[in-house]
């Protein structure tokens, strides 16, 4: 087995497999942070619609007479 490593053939063979091994790390280590990246994104997009609707029901005025005003939006 050894033997093969100290031949030209088995060199080659050897430089292959480590670029194979190096490319595919780069290729998930790639992928792994697009991945992260995204759902980073979604995070942040959840979070900003969550606090907008947070400070929407704060400005909505409650009191009692006005509970039956519209409120802009049409429903069937």
């Amino acid at each position: 087995m050894f033997s093969l490593l100290f031949t030209p053939v088995g060199r080659y063979l050897v430089m292959a497999v480590v670029a194979v091994v190096v490319l595919s790390s780069v290729y998930f280590k790639i992928r792994a942070d697009a991945v992260a990246e995204v759902e980073a994104a979604a995070t942040a997009d959840a979070l900003r619609r969550m606090g907008r609707a947070v400070n929407a029901g704060d400005a909505v005025d409650t009191s009692p007479e006005r509970v039956r005003d519209s409120d802009g939006h049409k429903r069937d």
